[in-house]
């Protein structure tokens, strides 16, 4: 018995869902029809993304030790060569360097001519072995004190070439070449001609050529629907980017309830570093573009009534996203049909009535 009057309740709910009109009814209620159309891009919405530099791209360039600058070669914007010189500077640490590196040259000089000299009488017997063993052992620390001191110069700037003239002519270089690290652009210059530098205080930023970021806080209902490494098409100007989502951050903003995202940004686009501006978001996926009139709210459900020759039936539907005329909803092949667009209050009310 409780079988049967569960079936007949399912049977009059889908009856009710269906209602048949003559041509006459739908010309009095002046009933109008349109059929949604079938999209491949959704957009998700406008909102304010910042044009970001990755932290691996940016080079800070210091020196250890105070230093003053005797002139500046390059300015910021330039574009600079691994290898090319932006500054010269002058140190006494770097003064005192080399005249170590100088002293140590000498003492190594001095000790291999007599260590060269012990050597012969050794051969002929007129002065012991162990006197030329012990020889021998000061060109050795003589030689690691010099290494050391070569370090150190390279340590200050110096190249290899610039310690071998040291090396040989034995001069004093008074100024040093502070060399780029790596190829790209200064964004800042932070000396002057004739000022100080302190110790490990940065002194030029250089990036590196490579890709900038894209960033937005977008509201929690649109990040929940974007994936790790999804293709996302951001409209910028009216121009369109391919980007890629890259990172969306696992908590929520507690104040303004968003998440943080962070998208590609091909070289091709162009954009700044800095630049904040708004732009539009759109994701691949296949959707039904409807009119809002189409689309009703009923009993905490989203529904559109279809139309199949005479009869009218109502068809659930999930909303991706919209504006202030049109919806985007979620794919389905029942949305092929054509959708009630006018009067959609009277097949509420004959719904109700049934019910």
């Amino acid at each position: 018995m409780k079988k049967y009057i569960i079936l007949q309740v399912l049977l009059s709910v889908s009856l009710l869902a269906e209602i048949s009109l003559t041509p006459e009814e739908e010309k009095n209620w002046q009933i109008q029809t349109v059929r949604g159309k079938e999209v491949s891009n959704i957009p998700i919405g406008e909102y304010i993304i910042t044009v970001a530099t990755p932290p691996n791209l940016l080079h800070t360039l210091s020196v250890p030790y105070e230093a003053q600058v005797v002139q500046l070669e390059k300015v910021s914007f330039d574009k600079v060569k691994k290898g090319e010189s932006l500054a010269l500077l002058t140190a006494t640490q770097w003064i005192n360097a080399q005249r170590k590196a100088i002293a140590d040259t000498i003492e190594l000089m001095h000790h291999e001519h007599i260590a060269e000299r012990k050597s012969k009488l050794c051969v002929e017997g007129i002065i012991a072995q162990k006197e030329c063993n012990e020889a021998d052992a000061e060109v050795r620390t003589d030689k690691i004190k010099l290494s050391a001191s070569k370090t150190l110069l390279k340590a200050y700037g110096a190249s290899d070439e610039m310690i071998k003239t040291l090396y040989k002519e034995l001069i004093i270089f008074p100024n040093m070449q502070l060399k780029s690290p790596v190829s790209g652009t200064l964004l800042q210059v932070n000396i002057q001609p004739g000022k100080s530098v302190s110790p490990s205080s940065a002194l030029f930023v250089i990036k590196v050529d490579g890709e900038n970021w894209l960033e937005s806080n977008l509201p929690l209902s649109i990040a929940g629907i974007l994936k790790s490494s999804q293709e996302v098409l951001i409209t910028i100007d009216g121009k369109d980017i391919k980007s890629k989502l890259l990172h969306i951050s696992p908590l929520l903003d507690p104040l303004s309830q968003t998440r943080y995202t962070r998208f590609s940004l091909p070289k091709s686009a162009k954009l700044l570093a800095g630049l904040r501006t708004k732009a539009k978001f759109s994701i691949k996926g296949k959707a039904f573009l409807v009119s809002k009139k189409a689309v009703v709210q009923e009993r905490g459900r989203t529904i559109v009534f279809i139309k199949k020759g005479l009869v009218y039936y109502e068809q659930q539907v999930n909303v991706i996203s919209e504006d202030q005329n049109t919806c985007y909803l979620e794919y389905n092949t029942a949305l092929n049909e054509p959708m009630v667009i006018s009067t959609t209050s009277i097949f509420q009310n004959m719904l109700q009535k049934g019910e």
